[in-house]
């Protein structure tokens, strides 16, 4: 009675190791390429170059070199947004781009009045507006990984006059 279910049980297995290793490399082979959402913000684009820069500074984050720049559109006024350029690549999944009004410190995790700017893109300046109570107060800009629920950066305090 045990050597029927031994031999099934040989051959089942003998079955797995031949398919389940062809199963996963067709199915790698064959997935397509993950759609890349680049969302237009209202009033601004890089193509038609319809907005001003106000100031560039390459020193705002602390042990990261990315490159800042903040832009004012020229349809409206008010209209500000800031623009992420990095030069080394930040390797994080889900990378989040946070504005923090006032001088405070954070530490491990974002404040309650933190405002989701957007997406963190690196292969591209993807200017990302900021919330119009950003041009009468001084804030930070935050870089937060949402898969590992971490700050990654926090930019300098600034000051978008």
């Amino acid at each position: 009675m045990l050597r029927p279910l031994r031999q099934r049980h040989r051959v089942i297995v003998f079955a797995l190791t031949v398919a389940l290793p062809t199963a996963f490399a067709v199915g790698i082979a064959s997935r397509r390429e993950a759609p890349i959402s680049r969302p237009g913000v209202p009033g601004f684009s890089m193509e038609v170059g319809n907005q001003a820069e106000v100031w560039s500074r390459a020193d705002l984050w602390e042990g990261k070199t990315i490159n800042t720049r903040l832009l004012k559109t020229e349809r409206g006024p008010g209209l500000l947004a800031v623009g992420l350029e990095p030069k080394d690549r930040i390797i994080r999944p889900d990378v989040l781009v946070y504005w923090v009004p006032g001088e405070r410190k954070i530490h491990d995790s974002l404040p309650g009045d933190a405002f989701l700017l957007g997406s963190f893109e690196q292969a591209s300046l993807n200017p990302l507006t900021l919330p119009e109570k950003t041009s009468a107060q001084t804030g930070v800009l935050v870089l937060y990984s949402l898969a590992d629920q971490e700050v990654i950066a926090i930019s300098k305090p600034f000051s978008t006059r």
